[in-house]
């Protein structure tokens, strides 16, 4: 199922993509484009924590919310609609999808590489749709399809799915209550630099090449963690990002970007077992702390090498954290 969930990633950002695209093409003033594209973001990533505590408070909800996003980001590709309407509707349907495959990833697995692969797609998908690669519609018709399959695989192991939810029985001490409360805060921050220095923006000369770039640099996270642990995956994150600061040109401003996504399979993971029980909100709290880097982009002015060491240390006294205070089921 990683793969359709994957697949799935790819085609409901490639919907949205395509549908702003079509969007923005035909506006003559950029004020509209980016109100719109701001309004977007500002549902699709920041209510997710709120959609994902509902689901986790009712998880058989999951697979109607499946359905609801299909037909949400449907009618979100119908420009009679106007503008105002379709964003609000791609904005809730692209939503939905994310709490609802990121939460069945969390609960599914309990390694670092399949979150990567998970989140890594979506990128590539957005990139497709907003330079217009593919048809909205194309992409609706994937995401038809695979839905179908994950509703009826849901109710076929609806047990399974529903057994797969950690249940901490023992009540936390105050000192590590703080702790991991702390672990989330740092956690969360690093998101929040990712967002700056991990979207890079890409000129009309490598509108593919970057979101190839994120996609690896996702997927290289998780995979590198599970072979050969967070410690040394954060070192060489750190190594190679500093390395990458050394030079200009091209290739380096590649691996710096590739490095700053290689985190986002770490901070997903921790971040979920800061608070097992509800995988779908804090995969929307993650989201959300994206959006800084989406609103204020222009406006940050924090030198990367500071970006890179403040990323370092947070990742650091994150894991150190959680190895002293966290929960024995996670990998470090």
């Amino acid at each position: 199922m990683l793969f359709i969930y994957t697949l799935q990633h790819l085609t409901v950002d490639g919907i949205c993509g395509a549908a702003l695209a079509a969007y923005a093409v035909n506006e003559p003033y950029i004020e509209p484009i980016i109100y719109h594209f701001g309004l977007y973001n500002l549902i699709a990533f920041g209510s997710q924590w709120i959609a994902g505590y509902l689901l986790d408070k009712k998880i058989n909800l999951i697979k109607y919310a499946f359905i609801i996003s299909l037909v949400t980001l449907g009618l979100g590709t119908i420009s009679e609609l106007g503008i105002d309407t379709q964003v609000i509707l791609l904005g809730i349907g692209n939503c939905l999808f994310h709490v609802s495959a990121g939460s069945l990833v969390l609960r599914k697995y309990n390694t670092y590489k399949e979150l990567g692969i998970f989140v890594s797609s979506g990128a590539i998908g957005l990139a497709l749709g907003l330079n217009m690669f593919c048809r909205a519609e194309i992409f609706l018709a994937v995401y038809a399809v695979t839905t179908a399959i994950v509703f009826y695989r849901y109710n076929k192991n609806k047990a399974a799915i529903e057994q797969q939810i950690y249940i901490d029985e023992n009540t936390p001490s105050s000192t590590a209550a703080f702790a991991i409360l702390g672990c989330a805060i740092l956690l969360l921050s690093c998101v929040v630099l990712r967002g700056f220095g991990g979207s890079g923006a890409s000129t009309t000369d490598y509108v593919m090449l970057f979101p190839c770039i994120f996609a690896i640099g996702k997927s290289l996270g998780g995979i590198c963690c599970d072979k050969i642990g967070y410690k040394n995956t954060i070192v060489l994150i750190f190594v190679l990002s500093f390395l990458s600061l050394q030079f200009e040109g091209l290739i380096p401003i590649l691996i710096l970007t590739l490095t700053f996504n290689m985190t986002m399979p770490l901070t997903l993971r921790l971040v979920h077992w800061c608070n097992p029980n509800y995988p779908g909100m804090m995969f929307g709290l993650a989201a959300g702390c994206l959006l800084p880097g989406a609103f204020y982009y222009e406006d940050f002015s924090v030198a990367p090498q500071a970006m890179v060491v403040i990323q370092f240390l947070s990742l650091f006294i994150a894991g150190y954290l959680f190895k002293i205070y966290g929960r024995k089921q996670v990998s470090l």
